[in-house]
């Protein structure tokens, strides 16, 4: 099988479940992934100023990713040239497979690319929700209808979680199935079986330590943090991830309010072979979340989660529904008063008992997992559609 996977991440930043999901498919098919043509509004960005002029495919992680052209650039206010670069764009990508005349699947990750299933000729087409999109920054009715065409049109839908696989059912009586987040577990276990010394940047700061691994977005609650970092002292909070530039102002004002606090570090960005020895020298790993608003935080499966559970050390979470089967490895907080008694426990009465049943939970919940019975959906879609 040949498949085409189209989302919106860069394949060399952080990776998530994109990525995860089509280099392990990589072993069986050929995939080739891409972030679409360029635009116009891309020619200030650096990744488009790096480009060759007529393009490359890189071949990694069993993925071939596709630099597009800097020849080929769209222009949504001219419909007819528009689609002319989209088209010619779609018919490179079907190039990449030269003259293998396998089935060839349209497996799209974000509603912007619906009308490259078309473009593609596609034999079949898979939808991954891996967010409840309506709920985040720039949703449009434009975008909206992208999504309902594809809920539509595509032989499979899934979603990340049941919370986003319930919405999606509500905007088109379908089957829309569920494929949660996993964990590639090798590197925590090569951890655990030797010395797992911790990283320079986070040795120097004092236990226990407190750790967040993942994006600084707005939605992460750090006043939540500031107030628990003021309320002792004694705990080091640590927020591994690039903070980048904050647009929304109240989510900047926090980080402010967080930096003041001398119990509150930043050790940056890490390399995802780098992310697992963070993860396994914390005391506790967090994942505070603001579920005050009405926005995609509260569909999610949080990436972190069956990684902080690799490591074995305590977790504690926000109340996210899907966070809330796990509730027997993990210490679920509302509220201040809540999160400071539920990291006490986690701090003071953790076990080795309890560390064993928190990795068991994460082997079972692996991306080969996930990716074998993806791939026996892929599998029976196309040949039910031949």
């Amino acid at each position: 099988m040949r498949i085409v996977g189209l989302a919106p991440n860069s394949w060399d930043a952080q990776w998530v479940n994109r990525q995860q999901l089509l280099s392990r498919l990589g072993h069986k098919h050929k995939v080739v992934y891409s972030t679409g043509a360029w635009s116009i509004w891309d020619r200030s960005a650096p990744e488009f100023c790096a480009a060759p002029l007529c393009g490359r495919f890189d071949a990694t992680d069993n993925v071939g990713v596709d630099i597009a052209p800097r020849l080929m650039l769209r222009w949504p206010k001219l419909p007819p040239y528009d689609s002319l670069v989209m088209r010619l764009h779609a018919q490179r990508l079907r190039g990449y497979f030269g003259a293998d005349t396998s089935p060839l699947l349209a497996m799209i990750f974000h509603p912007q690319f619906v009308d490259y299933q078309r473009l593609l000729k596609a034999d079949a087409l898979a939808y991954h929700a891996y967010d409840l999109f309506e709920g985040t920054p720039g949703w449009d009715a434009s975008l909206e209808a992208m999504e309902r065409k594809l809920l539509r049109e595509a032989d499979l839908v899934s979603a990340v979680s049941e919370s986003i696989a319930a919405r999606l059912r509500e905007k088109v009586n379908r089957e829309v199935r569920v494929l949660p987040n996993g964990v590639n577990l090798e590197p925590f276990d090569r951890l655990r079986a030797g010395a797992a010394l911790a990283p320079e940047d986070l040795a120097r700061i004092a236990r226990p330590r407190l750790g967040y691994v993942g994006s600084l977005h707005p939605q992460v609650d750090y006043a939540l943090v500031a107030r628990l970092a003021k309320a002792r002292p004694s705990w080091h909070f640590v927020f591994v991830g690039g903070k980048g530039s904050l647009v929304d102002p109240r989510a900047a004002a926090e980080i402010v309010e967080c930096e003041q606090c001398p119990n509150v570090h930043w050790v940056g960005e890490k390399h995802r072979d780098e992310v697992p020895s963070y993860i396994m020298n914390m005391d506790a790993n967090l994942m505070v979340y603001r579920l005050a608003d009405e926005t995609w935080i509260k569909a999610i499966y949080p990436l972190k989660l069956h990684e902080y559970l690799a490591a074995g050390k305590p977790v504690v979470s926000a109340d996210i529904p899907s966070v809330r089967e796990f509730a027997s490895v993990v210490r679920i907080a509302s509220g201040d008063a809540d999160w400071l008694l539920a990291i006490e426990d986690a701090l003071k009465r953790d076990d080795k008992t309890t560390e064993r049943e928190r990795v068991a939970i994460a082997a079972s919940n692996t991306w080969d997992a996930r990716v074998a019975l993806l791939d026996e959906w892929l599998t029976g879609m196309v040949a039910s559609r031949r």
